[in-house]
C-alpha cells in the first residue's frame, strides 16, 4: 500500500497582505508553546471514482482565499525576535494519490493503520520553528475509490485547537462556495490575544521529551461510549450542593490516570509522585469573555498531583477530586490575572513553569492530556459531506493523551501514547477492560 506525492507547492494568499500587517507579534501564551506542528487528518468518502483533479484544484483555490483572511499562516516564524513575518511566502500544499481504497485503509489492523498515519501528512510533526518552515502545511490524498484524506498541520507557535477550528470553519465555508458574507464574518479571525497579552521575551524552558529515543512509542485508541461514561459518573459522589456535573472528559481522564498510577506502582514496586496536566481554554474565563474566534494560543495548564501514599489504595473518586480541584483552581485563581487590564504575568507563567519542572524530573511520573472534544473540526464539511473517520498523526511522545468526541458525540476517543510495555499493561487493566473498547 503506497502513497505517492504528485505535486508540492507553496500556496500564497489570493490577495497580498498589506505592508502594514507585515509583522505579527506573537503573544505571551504563544511564547510558551513548543515549536511543533499540530496535525489533524480527516477522511472523506465520495460517490465519484475519478474526481481527484477537481478536489485538488478546488482545495488549492479555497486555501488561497482562506490565507488572505488568515494571513499569518502564509508567513514564517522568526525565532530570534519572536514574531511572524507575514511575507506571503505561502502554506505548503501537497497533492498525493494512494494505490488503495479508503475502505482498505480503514479495514487494516490497528498497528498497520497507525504506522501509515504520518504518510498522510505534508511535513514531519517536529519540522517547525525555523525560518524556512511553513506555519501551515496541507496534504490531500486521493484514494482509488474516489475518497480522500485531508491533513493539515499547524504551527503551535500560532495556533491552539480553537484557532485551528476557526480557520477550518472559514476554509469549509469558502470551499462550499457559499457567497455568505455573514457566515464568513462569523468565522473571521480576531487577532486580539497578541494585543492584550504582549510577549515578554521569554523562551519556554526545555522539556525533556520522553520520546522514541528511550523507548518505542505505541499509540492506541480507547473508546469510551456514552453509556460507559454514565456508569462511571454514578461511581462519583458529587456534593449535593455542587453545581457541576462531572464532564465526560474529566471522568475518562480520572479513570486513565488511575490506571497509569497502578501500572507505574506495579513496575516500580512503590508509589511515586504522579502528575496530570490538562490544557484549559481561557476564552470563556476572562471577563468579559473573549470571542471564540480569538486567534492565537489562549490556554493555560491545570496541574494535578498525587503524592506517595505507601500501602494506600486510591479510588476513582479521589483521582477525580484531585483533577477537578486543579481545574477549579484555574477558575478561582487565574481569572483575575488573565482578565485584560488586570494581568499578573507571574501568575500566568506559574502553571507553565510547574509543567516544565515536572516533565524534567525523572522521579515524577508525569502525564499530559489535551481535549479536542466539542470542537467543530471533527465535522468539517468542505462540500463532500462530513468525514467518515478522523485521526491525528503519530506523536513520538510518551505519556500523552489526546481526547476526541466519538462518532455519536456523547462518548470519548482517547488517543493514548505510551511505551509498548505499559501500553500492553494498560490494555489489561480491569477498569479499562470494563469501560473501554480498543480500536481494531
Amino acid at each position: 500500500m503506497e502513497i505517492k506525492n504528485n505535486a508540492s507547492k507553496l500556496i500564497k494568499p489570493s490577495t497580498p497582505t498589506p505592508s502594514t500587517l507585515r509583522n505579527y507579534n506573537i503573544s505571551f501564551f504563544d511564547e510558551q508553546q513548543a515549536c511543533i506542528n499540530v496535525p489533524i487528518i480527516l477522511y472523506y468518502s465520495t460517490l465519484q471514482s475519478d474526481n481527484s483533479v477537481i478536489i485538488f484544484d478546488h482545495f488549492e483555490i479555497s486555501l488561497s482565499k482562506a490565507l488572505t483572511i488568515f494571513y499569518p499562516l502564509a508567513g514564517r516564524y522568526v525565532r530570534e525576535n519572536s514574531f511572524i513575518d507575514c511575507s506571503d511566502q505561502g502554506a505548503l500544499y501537497v497533492q498525493a494519490k494512494a494505490t488503495f481504497q479508503l475502505a482498505e485503509f480503514l479495514g487494516l489492523p490497528w498497528e498497520l493503520k497507525v504506522s501509515m498515519l504520518n504518510k498522510f501528512l505534508a511535513c514531519e510533526i517536529h519540522e517547525a520553528g525555523e525560518i524556512h518552515h511553513p506555519l501551515l502545511s496541507a496534504k490531500v490524498t486521493s484514494f482509488k475509490c474516489g475518497g480522500f484524506a485531508l491533513s493539515m498541520s499547524f504551527s503551535h507557535k500560532f495556533a491552539d485547537m480553537s484557532t485551528i477550528c476557526t480557520f477550518i470553519d472559514t476554509l469549509s465555508t469558502i470551499s462550499q462556495e457559499m457567497d455568505n458574507t455573514l457566515k464568513l464574518a462569523k468565522h473571521a479571525p480576531n487577532f486580539n490575544v497578541a494585543h492584550h497579552y504582549l510577549k515578554r521575551g521569554l523562551n519556554p524552558s526545555p522539556v525533556t521529551i520522553r520520546s522514541s529515543m528511550e523507548a518505542k512509542i505505541s499509540v492506541r485508541t480507547f473508546l469510551f461510549k456514552g453509556e460507559a461514561i454514565a456508569k462511571m459518573r454514578k461511581k462519583l459522589n458529587v456534593k449535593p450542593n455542587g453545581s457541576h456535573r462531572p464532564s465526560k472528559v474529566q471522568v475518562v481522564e480520572s479513570l486513565l490516570w488511575k490506571a497509569f498510577v497502578s501500572i507505574d506502582k506495579a513496575n516500580n514496586g512503590q508509589f511515586n509522585v504522579s502528575t496530570l496536566t490538562q490544557s484549559v481554554d481561557l476564552r470563556n474565563k476572562v471577563v468579559p469573555k473573549l470571542p471564540n474566534n480569538s486567534c492565537g494560543n489562549f490556554f493555560t495548564l491545570a496541574n494535578a498531583r498525587i503524592d506517595p501514599r505507601e500501602g494506600q489504595n486510591i479510588d476513582l473518586q479521589e483521582f477525580y477530586d484531585v483533577l477537578h480541584e486543579s481545574i477549579k483552581n484555574i477558575n478561582n485563581n487565574y481569572t483575575k490575572a488573565v482578565t485584560p487590564g488586570g494581568k499578573e504575568y507571574e501568575v500566568l507563567l506559574k502553571p507553565f513553569l510547574e509543567y516544565y519542572e515536572m516533565y524534567n524530573d525523572n522521579d515524577i511520573n508525569a502525564y499530559s492530556f489535551t481535549s479536542w472534544c466539542k470542537f467543530s473540526w471533527q465535522n468539517a464539511d468542505f462540500g463532500w459531506g462530513k468525514p467518515v473517520w478522523k485521526s491525528v498523526g503519530k506523536m513520538e511522545t510518551q505519556n500523552f493523551v489526546i481526547m476526541m468526541d466519538d462518532q455519536e458525540g456523547d462518548g470519548v476517543e482517547a488517543w493514548v501514547h505510551l511505551d509498548e510495555k505499559r501500553m500492553c499493561q494498560l490494555e489489561q487493566d480491569p477498569d479499562i477492560r470494563t469501560y473501554a473498547f480498543l480500536a481494531q
